[in-house]
């Protein structure tokens, strides 16, 4: 089809202009669920942090330290009775990720480790179970509140038997 200036026609169609406007959908709803993701993480960090106050407290550390990111991970140490060196290892252990393959896995499984170490020595430092560690791992949005605002006593460091530095003594 030619117009009167001699060009093809392109005009829209009804098709075209509906699969724009579903496509223009999906992308506005995909935006405003990554919102709403965003803005729940948020509030469950924020809720962990205040909760991780209160197991400070308990500990008898200072409870602001659960919203510096390092000083935390050595409180958390600290707390559970594990050697302060993981947090280095951890820390400083994404640099292995320069090495392909090998070297995000030995990260993982050191991250991995060391999550492990933590929580569960952390857990046995309230007297709780290692079936409560886990929850600490995969769920510490509800657990971190449990140990902190429960009616859990922090009794003195427990620390997990660790295959790379041994038991810390308490």
């Amino acid at each position: 089809m030619y117009n009167s200036y001699g060009y093809g026609s392109y005009g829209t169609t009804a098709s075209s202009t509906q699969a724009a406007a579903g496509i223009g959908g999906l992308i506005a709803g995909m935006l405003g669920f990554f919102i709403f993701l965003i803005v729940v993480c948020a509030a469950a960090a924020i809720v962990v942090m205040i909760a991780k106050m209160a197991v400070y407290k308990k500990a008898g550390k200072p409870s602001w330290a659960a919203w510096v990111p390092g000083y935390s991970s050595v409180l958390d140490c600290e707390i559970g009775g594990v050697d302060p060196r993981w947090v280095l290892i951890y820390i400083y252990g994404s640099f292995l990720s320069i090495i392909p393959i090998l070297g995000g896995l030995a990260y993982a499984a050191a991250a991995i480790y060391y999550c492990i170490l933590v929580n569960v020595s952390l857990a046995h430092s309230f007297g709780k179970s290692t079936g409560f560690a886990v929850g600490l791992i995969l769920v510490p949005f509800v657990f971190i509140p449990m140990l902190g605002w429960g009616q859990a006593k922090y009794d003195k460091p427990t620390p997990m038997n660790d295959f790379l530095f041994g038991k810390k003594k308490a």
